[in-house]
């Protein structure tokens, strides 16, 4: 099963050389066929590489008519971007990640003296396998030192796991990490285009309204989650129940990422993306808010003591607040 939303959203940007096509002169519309391997009626043959529904180096050709593009972009929901912070209900206790402001600072913050190659032989694992995930690197391969390059390359992400380096130049650890937390979670669901809305998951990812939950008690949330997995096409959804209403939607997918770490969502009540979520404290009756993604995969850490290595793809935790 090929995701609508994989095709597209590495289609989408090729429309504009369809309509442009149209209004070019005959010569112009044959150096374009000549060079993008456009035919004079807009048909796109191309070889297109999913990553999105774990289909592992497969494959796919398909010839798609420009008319069916713009049809199918149309319905396409709308997905996070990194012009807005996401935001979510008001912090009700201060985290690393709740100050303000983080997008400035980014930008104040000069790379200069970042070197070309930057060791990181001794980062701590965990410092490692999160700037590893920010990176979509897997932590196998990271090494002992990263292109100053290569980390740009990636993005708003990217440039934070720099700003971050060049911000602990002269600290023992080398990397200023509350900064890079801070970073992860304000680009983090635009970086990896999250749909805003429940509904828009469902419509652009996976319909999952007709599949089976099975109710559990949770030992992430100290009450009645629904569950539902679906390794196949690598969805799992958690929905935490409070007095028999839905509070929010956690949903992980697994094998969408080149490190072969999981992805972390949530939606809240009413089905907007969030990058905050609840979890219960040892006092009875009383919650903390806690930052997403950073404590998802704090739950959902994998940690190698012998390799010395941090991933964040354990699908079932069994350790949790409530045990």
């Amino acid at each position: 099963m090929i995701s609508r939303f994989s095709i597209i959203s590495r289609l989408i940007i090729l429309l504009p050389i369809l309509y442009s096509s149209c209004d070019q002169p005959q010569s112009d519309a044959n150096a374009l066929e000549e060079d993008m391997g456009l035919s004079q009626d807009a048909t796109l043959d191309l070889m297109i590489h999913d990553q999105e529904l774990d289909l592992t180096d497969m494959m796919i050709s398909t010839s798609i008519d420009a008319s069916m593009l713009i049809d199918m972009a149309v319905n396409l929901s709308p997905v996070a971007t990194c012009d807005v912070a996401l935001g979510g209900e008001p912090w009700d206790n201060m985290v690393v990640e709740s100050p303000l402001g983080i997008e400035a600072e980014l930008m104040s913050i000069s790379l200069d003296q970042l070197p070309q190659e930057i060791d990181i032989s001794s980062l701590p694992s965990l410092f490692a396998g999160l700037i590893a995930y920010m990176l979509d690197i897997p932590i196998e391969s990271l090494g002992g030192s990263l292109q100053k390059e290569v980390i740009l390359s990636k993005g708003m992400l990217g440039r934070v796991v720099a700003a971050s380096f060049a911000l602990g130049l002269n600290t023992p650890s080398g990397v200023d990490y509350l900064f890079l937390r801070r970073g992860l979670h304000r680009y983090y669901h635009c970086d990896k285009d999250f749909p805003l809305t429940l509904d828009g998951f469902k419509n652009n990812i996976f319909d999952y309204s007709t599949a089976n939950f099975t109710e559990h008690d949770s030992i992430a949330k100290c009450g009645p989650r629904r569950i539902l997995s679906h390794p196949e096409l690598g969805v799992y959804v958690a929905e935490t129940l409070v007095d028999g209403m839905v509070r929010e939607t956690e949903i992980l997918l697994e094998g969408r990422r080149n490190d072969g770490n999981l992805d972390f969502i949530i939606y809240n009540s009413l089905g907007q993306l969030s990058d905050r979520t609840r979890f219960p404290t040892v006092r009875a009756g009383s919650e903390v808010m806690a930052s997403s993604p950073y404590v998802c995969t704090s739950c959902h850490l994998n940690s190698d003591q012998e390799m010395n290595t941090t991933r964040f793809d354990l699908l079932f935790p069994e350790v949790g607040p409530c045990r």
